[in-house]
């Protein structure tokens, strides 16, 4: 029984490990396009301050190592075409440039999502780059030993460039953020996106948001970009405009894609093909909250995606399900952190649900404990059942709330719930009531208001 896995990073290779321990005697190939099969694209913004010293360090596993696994990991191999009645694939060699072909019982899609482009005049320039993957990061380091660029101009407000602006920034360099929308981090309900954007300020990073790039200028290299008519000086230029599923093969070789763009996955990760399955940011899933189709590109989910595909590839059964996502994220700024989990209020209003919010500002500690910051919490919940719909925490401790708020999320816990928590309390972790049982209490409060 031969598993072949069409991708790596993160979904791909934990398949293939999971197939590897559910079924010792199948015999398994990973096809990936880049040089590492198994990294951690999270840390790439980490890299260009040095806060992660050496690409090394985010490799978790290299071909060899799956190699003791009996695992074969072909990279800078690109799987071109998929014959899903001959359960046949067209392959290339990108090294050699040879083609041939290969067969599958058993089919996994991992291809990931794809860099969407900086469709402007120079985006062909040296010094104009996205970051997805680890040759991205290495192309980036090298642009800044050879010309020392001065100034950076990082285009979109979502995670990838607010961490790329901060990690330029910690580098010494004058970073230039540009968002088109009126604010950064629009997954955020407002109050929150503030926080963010006042906090980049606060560090030194300019914020240009309703703004837009509309040429990037010089001879061979960067110099300079147009924004809504104004010329901004920018050595380095790195798009986070956004990505979207890579689903080429999948689309060519007949599979059902989903109204979210990204290839349509049943509860057990199986494609409309026979014996393919597929996982991680290429795949559509399930929003836990709403129970609409779901397209969640994180790592940590693509990882679950990739080990319920993994068992049931290895097995050739529906042995486990994949239960959908609340989308819970978090991202460093500076010395602060946004987290987030299930809906925002514009969310659950988007998606027909009446909600009621609250938001309180609280400490990470006791007040006279030495070390105190603030966070932000707000809490969403929909009126009448009090069920709770989401969170979102900006500050200090943001981590533990946005994690305690996913598990009341899993749960399905209601607000009247989160009043009564019985959680740790120290002065060195927390105020006496935690941030989220004051905010559930605002928010009781809210909800028992008749309207007016």
């Amino acid at each position: 029984m031969r598993l072949v896995v069409v991708g790596g990073v993160a979904a791909g290779t934990k398949a293939a490990a999971r197939a590897r321990r559910v079924n010792p005697r199948l015999k398994i190939v990973v096809y990936q396009e880049e040089p590492e099969p198994s990294i951690s694209e999270c840390g790439l913004p980490y890299l260009l301050s040095g806060t992660v010293e050496g690409q090394r360090r985010l490799v978790a596993r290299t071909p060899q190592e799956f190699a003791r696994s009996d695992i074969r990991v072909l990279v800078r191999h690109r799987v071109e075409g998929i014959d899903p009645d001959r359960k046949r694939l067209a392959v290339r060699d990108l090294s050699t440039g040879a083609s041939f072909e290969d067969r599958y019982d058993r089919l996994i899609l991992a291809t990931g999502a794809r860099a969407r482009p900086l469709a402007v005049e120079g985006s062909h320039l040296g010094g104009v780059f996205n970051l997805r993957f680890l040759t991205d990061a290495d192309r980036i380091l090298d642009h800044l030993r050879r010309h020392r660029p001065r100034r950076a101009l990082v285009v979109g407000g979502g995670y990838v460039g607010l961490e790329v602006a901060e990690n330029l920034r910690l580098r010494g360099m004058e970073v230039t953020l540009v968002q088109r929308p009126e604010r950064v981090a629009t997954a955020y309900d407002l109050e929150i996106s503030r926080r963010i954007e006042d906090h980049l300020r606060e560090h030194g990073v300019e914020v240009r948001t309703g703004a837009e790039v509309e040429e990037l200028r010089g001879a061979g290299r960067v110099r300079e970009a147009l924004v809504s008519g104004e010329a901004v000086e920018a050595g380095l230029v790195v798009a986070g405009v956004g990505i979207e599923p890579e689903t080429t093969l999948a689309r060519r070789a007949g599979a059902r894609i989903g109204t979210t763009g990204a290839v349509w996955t049943d509860r057990h990760q199986r494609t409309s093909l026979p014996e393919v399955w597929a996982a991680g940011d290429c795949a559509q899933t399930r929003n836990r909250i709403t129970g609409e189709p779901a397209w969640v590109p994180l790592g940590d989910t693509a990882n679950q995606m990739g080990r319920v595909a993994g068992t049931n590839a290895a097995l050739g059964e529906d042995a486990e399900e994949f239960p959908g996502v609340l989308g819970t994220g978090i991202f460093k700024v500076f010395d602060l952190a946004a987290g987030k989990t299930g809906l925002s209020e514009q969310e659950a209003k988007r998606a027909g649900l009446e909600a009621v919010a609250a938001g309180i500002e609280s400490r990470s500690r006791a007040g006279y404990y030495p070390g105190a910051g603030r966070v932000l919490l707000k809490l969403v919940a929909e009126k009448g059942s009090g069920r709770l719909l989401g969170a979102q925490a900006f500050g200090s401790g943001a981590d533990k709330l946005t994690d305690v708020c996913a598990t009341a999320l899993w749960g399905g816990l209601s607000c009247s719930d989160l009043v009564n928590l019985d959680l740790a309390y120290a002065p060195p972790y927390g105020p006496v009531l935690s941030p989220v049982i004051q905010a559930a209490t605002v928010l009781q409060r809210r909800l028992s208001q008749p309207p007016k």
